[in-house]
């Protein structure tokens, strides 16, 4: 966890943060830019900012920010930073990969590991048009197989 003031500033930090900042090539007394992005949004708002950060070993961190209630005022905003669910990774590659909705259809089915056929009957489609889908994602996600599009879709 870090503690930073209304000027996003660094008041305090803990040793989890400190561990985060060989992740993400940190050093000294200046924040990351994609952590200071999303301090920044926390900073006036009730609900938490979120953001996600791929880390120097490839690891994905999530980052939350939000501003801390009582005591003195302007709060103290507090940000933190954790390992990226798979589910949350999976999203950013989505986007990053620009899968269509079909696309992400047929890939959720092949990530919960179903067949084409059962992936054609769950969507109303032909097996062929599941190929088709498949042959699209292989493509965009630079993968040759089922086995490497899953383990890229869950950062294995």
């Amino acid at each position: 966890m870090l503690l930073l003031d209304q000027d996003l500033r660094l008041l305090s930090e803990n040793p989890a943060a400190k561990f985060w900042r060989d992740e993400l090539a940190w050093s000294g007394a200046e924040l990351p830019i994609a952590v200071l992005e999303v301090a920044a949004r926390g900073r006036g708002t009730a609900l938490p900012a979120y953001g996600r950060i791929r880390g120097r070993s490839g690891r994905w961190l999530s980052v939350h920010a939000s501003p801390l209630s009582g005591g003195q005022c302007p709060a103290p905003l507090a940000v933190t930073m954790h390992p990226a669910p798979a589910a949350d990774v999976a999203e950013v590659l989505l986007l990053a990969y620009g899968l269509t909705p079909r696309e992400r259809d047929v890939l959720a089915r092949v990530v919960a590991g179903l067949p084409s056929r059962a992936i054609a009957m769950e969507l109303h489609i032909t097996a062929a048009t599941v190929q088709d889908h498949l042959k699209s994602v292989f493509a965009k996600t630079g993968v040759r197989s089922r086995r490497e599009l899953v383990a890229t879709m869950l950062d294995l």
